[in-house]
């Protein structure tokens, strides 16, 4: 008995090249396109602040001390420890976010959020009283520290 065996022939081959050509881009225009809208300025913040898409939260652009220019950050950067960062706040109602939300900006786009350092959470470490959760926005590493050290502060508010 003889296999029958098909082959792709001129124009069908063509044809099929355009095609896959096609969902390709396509695809990929439109992932590229995706996390483009994913991160919005906020309407009248001159780009200070920043709204995630996908979580509805609002994000101080720039590190707490920090003023948005409309090319990057410039100001006196607030360094401190974790019970002082608890007690910040600014106009709007911004307040430290939990590792979670932290969480939730990964890729963590320079671009977008200025500040290759570590910055505390609001989220203590649950079998110890001395030591609270960070996040390092330059590579998106989760680690701890302690409260009487040293971080920086990103402040967050629920979408308005």
């Amino acid at each position: 008995m003889r296999k029958k065996s098909v082959q792709a022939t001129g124009r069908f081959r063509k044809n099929m090249v355009v095609f896959l050509g096609m969902l390709v881009f396509f695809c990929t225009a439109g992932t590229l396109q995706a996390i483009a809208s994913r991160f919005q300025e906020v309407e009248g913040s001159n780009g200070s602040i920043i709204r995630d898409n996908n979580t509805g939260l609002e994000w101080q652009r720039c590190p707490y001390g920090l003023n948005w220019t409309g090319s990057g950050c410039n100001g006196t950067l607030w360094r401190g420890k974790w019970y002082d960062a608890l007690r910040l706040t600014t106009p709007g109602g911004f307040r430290l976010p939990t590792l979670e939300e932290l969480k939730t900006l990964e890729p963590y786009d320079q671009k977008i959020f200025p500040g290759d350092y570590w910055f505390w959470s609001s989220s203590p470490i649950a079998n110890g009283n001395s030591n609270a959760w960070r996040l390092n926005f330059g590579g998106g590493y989760v680690g701890y520290g302690s409260k009487h050290g040293s971080s920086l502060v990103r402040l967050v508010r629920s979408g308005q």
